[in-house]
């Protein structure tokens, strides 16, 4: 403290010391218009101590007096507080689970980490992992059954793949082949004419384009999303049927067994990338980077709609296995018409084709119904030049008939031969004419018609594929997701059991249960036990604080009256009360912005700001939860007069010192300035050298109502 203040001091007995700091925060605390009334009574109060240590009436001579001085006046602010550790690593119970965790071995409180047990990992609590261990043991089952399902859903969607690739390349061939009859028919040119004429190839490619893109879509793989340490486990080998899962094997035998008990070559070229982690590089019976099919999960969403959290086995669970819910299967953004060939679109063209225009020699290509329609033409020339003939030769048998060389049975042999020419000739038009009009279209729509059912049955297995693709994906999708769950809960529990060792990470002293540095032996509410060995501690709930004794600070609160003036960075003195010879500095550090609500509900009128003071320099024998008072140093006056602060008073509205004018109390009006905890500034009516009263004269109390 200052020298200012510790001569004061020593001239105010105890009693009046006491009184006046009880009535300080009142003071402070109350309305201007009330002020008056505290400080009444705080003199009245004041005069009955000073008669009851007196003897009798108060009088001039035992009234307390002070010499008004002139010097530099330090404004302080002073309050008390209570130490804490700038800094504190507090250890609470990480353990999941309602039953809570009991303690088997725990540093015996107040020992004093070093760092060198940081360096050490000295371990301060062990807690029981009994119940982990076999949660662990359990869990790992669970994730090696969920690994196996998921190795067997895998290989059985890289099975249905190459069957899709398979089928698919069938149904093309069918297309191929369909049409090269159908242009074995009729001719390249004209079947690209009729093709085009019905916008085949468009819409075949238009449909194509949505269900190949849902096809081919890369199907990620969520296990890279999951960072979790887990052992390495043994997997089954892909060429090895006895070690693959039941499923798989059973498919492979029957693949076997319909390939003269080997597997076929596209199969094993399939299982040498699976089992280096790729799949199918081809698709459509063309090459394509890898990746461009096999990984598809097509245009089809995935929602997982997550259930509400439960306890399983002591072991809250927020991520349970997602519900997947099928969605669209066209791609976004792609904007087309999915639909089969033959839509009402299309047949309103398909019924205006009319393959009789083509029923031409000279403009049919070579292929089969050339050739017909050339047979056909060759065999009515030929029944033609034989009707002509047959007339030719009926009029020289008529001559002859008439000269009498032949007889008439030979005349009506002729005739008949001219008749059977005639009929065969009418034939041959006959035929010709349904072969055109009847025989060439309808062959050349069956033609067409087998060409459109080989394109209606590439699209149906296209369209087959998405759905078997699907449906395996949403297995497989399934069995990796429950597969990743499994592995998070087994991390999860794995770091349960890293969580019952606690070691030390921060030097300090060693305090049991301390929620914050005013409370150091907090234990929580009536069914928690104290901390100790054996006791059950539940999850967040505090075990140990570590404050760092290294750097101490003293919490203390100031006034509202007083807050205005005090701001970082100001000096401050303080002083222990458990050891008073020992002054320290501080400097502030943390000045609160608003006041403090933890003392609103005792005293509403009280506002207090929680202020924190930093302790310069490190001392061993400070302890955590000591009190303090501290002395901010808000300002130094220069050269200034100044007199204690309850030596000034007011009298009608004005502020009043009372000075010893040889035995007899003169009130005089003054001018006042800044004022400390202590001492105020007097800025006119007194001079250096005034024996001021700390007390009103009795006159005066009696004056005032008293």
């Amino acid at each position: 403290m200052s020298s200012n203040s510790q001569d004061m001091l020593t001239k105010i007995p105890v009693p009046v010391k006491e009184k006046v700091a009880e009535l300080k925060s009142l003071y402070f605390a109350a309305s201007k218009s009330t002020q008056y009334t505290i400080i009444g009574c705080s003199l009245f109060a004041v005069f009955l101590l000073l008669f009851s240590f007196n003897g009798g009436s108060p009088n001039v001579e035992s009234t307390i007096t002070f010499e008004a001085r002139q010097g530099d006046l330090e404004i302080t602010v002073l309050e008390g507080g209570a130490l804490e550790a700038l800094q504190s690593q507090e250890i609470r119970s990480r353990i999941k689970g309602r039953e809570g965790v009991k303690i088997l071995n725990i540093v015996e409180e107040g020992y004093q980490v070093s760092p060198e047990d940081v360096d050490a990992g000295l371990i301060l609590v062990e807690l029981d992992k009994a119940q982990l261990i076999d949660q662990q043991l359990n869990q790992e089952i669970a994730v090696e059954t969920a690994e196996a399902t998921y190795i067997e859903r895998k290989a059985e969607y890289e099975i249905q793949l190459n069957e899709n690739v398979t089928a698919l390349n069938d149904r093309r061939q069918d297309m191929r082949f369909t049409r090269l009859d159908f242009e074995k028919f009729l001719g390249g040119n004209i079947v690209s004419e009729i093709i085009a004429q019905l916008e085949i190839e468009e819409r075949v490619a238009k449909a194509e384009a949505a269900d190949l893109a849902a096809l081919a879509k890369p199907l990620s793989s969520g296990l890279e999303d999951v960072e979790v340490e887990l052992e390495p486990r043994p997997t089954f080998d892909p060429f090895d049927l006895d070690s693959m899962p039941p499923g798989m094997r059973e498919r492979m035998e029957e693949m076997m067994a319909d390939n003269g008990g080997q597997l076929p070559a596209e199969v094993l070229e399939n299982i040498q990338r699976f089992s280096q982690g790729g799949f199918p590089s081809t698709f459509g019976g063309g090459p394509r980077d890898q990746g461009d099919f096999g990984r598809g999960r097509g245009q089809r969403q995935v929602r997982a709609e997550t259930q509400p959290a439960r306890v399983e086995d002591g072991i809250p669970t927020s991520r349970e296995a997602p519900q997947l819910t099928l969605e669209s299967l066209i791609p976004e953004g792609l904007d087309i018409e999915v639909t089969l060939l033959m839509d009402n679109s299309y047949m309103a063209i398909r019924d205006t084709l009319d393959f009789t225009q083509y029923a031409d020699i000279e403009q049919l290509e070579d292929g089969e119904a050339k050739q017909q329609l050339r047979n056909l033409l060759d065999e009515l020339q030929v029944s033609q030049e034989e009707y002509f003939l047959a007339q030719d030769r009926i009029e020289g048998q008529r001559r002859l008939e008439a000269r009498g060389f032949i007889t008439p049975t030979e005349l009506e042999a002729e005739e008949l031969n001219l008749s059977k020419a005639r009929n065969r000739q009418a034939q041959k038009e006959t035929a010709l004419s349904l072969y055109i009009q009847y025989t060439f279209p309808k062959d050349a729509e069956q033609k067409l018609s087998e060409y459109e059912n080989a394109i209606m049955s590439y699209q149906r297995q296209l369209k087959e594929n998405i759905a078997e693709q699907a449906q395996e994906e949403a297995r497989f999708s399934s069995a990796e997701r429950k597969f990743n769950l499994e592995r998070v809960k087994l991390a999860d529990i794995n770091e349960q059991l890293d969580f019952a060792t606690i070691r030390a990470e921060l030097p300090g002293m060693v305090v049991y249960g301390a929620a914050d540095q005013n409370q150091m032996r907090y234990r929580g509410s009536s069914n928690q036990e104290a901390i100790q060995e054996g006791a059950t501690v539940r999850e967040r709930q505090a075990i140990l604080t570590i404050p760092d004794m290294r750097e101490m600070a003293v919490k203390t609160n100031i006034h509202e009256s007083a807050v205005q003036r005090v701001a970082v960075g100001q000096a401050v003195r303080v002083g222990i009360d458990a050891f008073p010879d020992e002054e320290l500095t501080g400097v502030v550090t943390k000045v609160a912005v608003v006041a403090d609500s933890a003392n609103s509900f005792m005293n509403p009128d009280l506002k207090v700001y929680p202020t924190t003071i930093k302790i310069e320099g490190t001392y061993d024998w400070l302890r955590p939860g000591m009190s303090a008072e501290v002395e901010i140093l808000v300002a130094k006056l220069e050269d200034v007069i100044y007199v204690p602060l309850q030596a000034v008073t007011y009298w009608d509205d004005k502020r009043v010192v009372y000075v010893d004018n040889f035995g007899n109390p003169e009130q005089r009006e003054v001018e006042v300035g800044t004022f400390s905890d202590s001492f105020i500034e007097i800025t006119a009516g007194l001079r250096a050298g005034d024996e001021v009263l700390l007390l009103p004269p009795q006159q005066s109390l009696t004056n005032i109502g008293f």
